[in-house]
């Protein structure tokens, strides 16, 4: 048990200690148990001490990156020429924004060691004066104990006491959490570790780790996940020899970086050798635009980059500035039962080029206007109904849409996971239940965990009040595809985004941003989870 539920244990005891003559030794017995309840754990001094040395560290970091940003702009020897100068160039830029990203990293580091030490400081002095004043009420009953009135009067302040003490354990416990949460995430951002262990050349994994999409900022809307680095890198250590040079060859033939690394994201993918020979034949006559790259291999990114940056408003995904068609986001699953598959699909498109690519072009890159958004919404619609079916029949369906359009329970939620998603990440889905708070409490950790490795996580939820009230519950799926900190961003496949906060997952508050807006779903009660 943690110590805030041995503290509320005890503190049960206190304010219930029973009737009659032997209830003052029994609230002292209750106070014991709570004294006995070790106080907040850590040295607030140690936690400064390293976040000041984080803080030093980054500013040796952002010197050097201002160095190295100088040196590729302006240093450059005159003799280094042509693809030369363009690679030596790009080399020197991306190891200015990793120093840059590691900057940041430490700094934000720092900021959480010193919240945490604050919290924990006061947490420490709030426990002090609890535990003093619950000595105290000991102190005072230890000689009248079989007075029954002076008994039943300590309830009260030994009550206080103890709630004191709660307090600041509550306090320690969710500092504590937080700032272990936001270091995980931090750590995660180490991408071109990630990327340089294996047989990719380290400068080669240096300049692949940091390309970007248009308007990337420093350390977001990179092309390439922390979990597709890992996945190149572990397709590279298994290829052929044959595999090998062909997909080496398709690198050196590159046009830019930028379609060097689409190239590693279909390849991470889970797309053979020869799917990606096919993919970058279709996409390197633009190999060097990298807005048409954007466009047409992420454009759920173009328009709302899924960074890890929270908003307080819900986000439209749009495609090419086609937000609304006959009165439906080009996203939405309309009014088909197939949440299910119209969620996984499109948290799976974020990491599959070459299937974006079908549905953006339909293969046919270079035919004027095969790209509008009106086709690109029915190929999108036409993936969403045939994922659908094939849940359904993975679900025992004898009837699939659509003839039956009733959903597809929890065997086809997993089976599109793992087909939508597990290709892409490498991964095994499996369905959780989250019957409590504490199922939900102890998923977020696992949720966590996901995300910073690049897995979406698909979830169930109903809603609370419809269902109470003997209706059908409005069950619905939508999925986890980003956090910032204790915030989770949610896809609905109706269209939008919405940042929610851990606490709202936890405690059957989903939609208090408008996630699904007036239709009240805000009780997640399953989890598709990476094994």
């Amino acid at each position: 048990m943690s110590k805030v539920a041995d503290l509320q244990k005890a503190q049960q005891a206190i304010t219930h200690p029973g009737s009659g003559f032997y209830v003052g030794l029994t609230l002292l017995k209750a106070i014991d148990q709570a004294l006995a309840v070790a106080g907040p754990a850590g040295n607030p001094g140690v936690i400064r001490e390293r976040a000041k040395a984080y803080a030093e560290t980054a500013k040796a970091y952002a010197k050097a990156s201002t160095d190295l940003k100088e040196a590729a702009d302006n240093r450059l020897p005159n003799a280094w020429t042509g693809s030369v100068a363009e690679n030596a160039t790009q080399s020197i830029r991306a190891l200015a924004n990793e120093l840059a990203v590691s900057q940041k990293s430490l700094e934000q580091a720092a900021t959480e060691l010193n919240a945490w030490a604050d919290n924990l400081e006061g947490a420490q002095s709030t426990d002090a004066q609890g535990t003093v004043a619950l000595e105290n009420v000991q102190r005072s009953l230890a000689h009248d104990a079989l007075d029954i009135g002076k008994a039943i009067a300590a309830i009260e302040p030994a009550n206080s006491a103890v709630g004191t003490r709660i307090s600041a354990a509550q306090r320690a416990e969710s500092s504590g959490t937080h700032a272990a949460s936001m270091l995980n995430q931090l750590a995660a951002r180490a991408r071109t570790e990630r990327a340089g262990q294996g047989s990719i050349d380290p400068l080669a994994a240096l300049v692949l780790a940091n390309e970007k999409g248009p308007g990337g900022d420093a350390d977001g809307d990179y092309i390439l996940t922390d979990g597709q680095l890992d996945r190149a890198k572990q397709f590279m250590s298994v290829m052929n020899g044959t595999d090998q040079l062909a997909f080496q060859k398709l690198l050196s033939g590159a046009k830019s970086p930028e379609e060097a690394a689409y190239l590693w994201k279909a390849l991470a993918a889970g797309h053979s050798v020869a799917d990606v020979q096919q993919f970058a034949a279709l996409i390197h006559p633009h190999g060097d635009d990298p807005r048409w790259l954007s466009e047409h291999l992420v454009p759920a990114l173009g328009t709302d980059p899924l960074l890890e940056e929270s908003t307080a408003h819900a986000i439209q995904l749009n495609y090419k500035g086609a937000q609304i068609l006959d009165g439906y986001d080009v996203y939405s699953q309309r009014k088909v039962g197939d949440c299910v598959a119209a969620s996984t699909v499109v948290a799976s498109l974020k990491l599959d080029p070459v299937t974006m690519l079908q549905l953006t072009t339909g293969n046919m890159t270079d035919v004027p206007g095969a790209d509008a958004p009106e086709y690109f919404k029915q190929r999108l619609q036409q993936l969403f109904i045939g994922q659908y079916q094939q849940g359904q029949l993975a679900a025992g369906s004898k009837k699939i849409y659509p003839e039956a359009d009733g959903g597809i329970g929890q065997e086809g939620n997993t089976f599109l996971a793992d087909q939508n998603l597990g290709k892409a990440t490498g991964s095994t889905y499996e369905y959780v239940n989250l019957d409590t708070d504490d199922d939900r409490r102890a998923a977020v950790s696992r949720i966590e965990k996901a995300l910073d490795e690049g897995k979406p996580v698909p979830f169930c939820a109903f809603d609370e009040a419809s269902k109470a009230a003997g209706n059908n519950g409005n069950y619905h799926q939508m999925v986890i595809v980003a956090r910032d900190g204790d915030r989770l961003q949610v896809y609905n496949p109706w269209g939008q985004s919405v940042w929610v906060t851990e606490d709202q997952f936890i405690h059957n508050h989903l939609n208090d941003g408008g996630l699904t807006g007036t239709t009240n779903i805000n009780r997640p009660y399953g989890v598709e989870l990476p094994k």
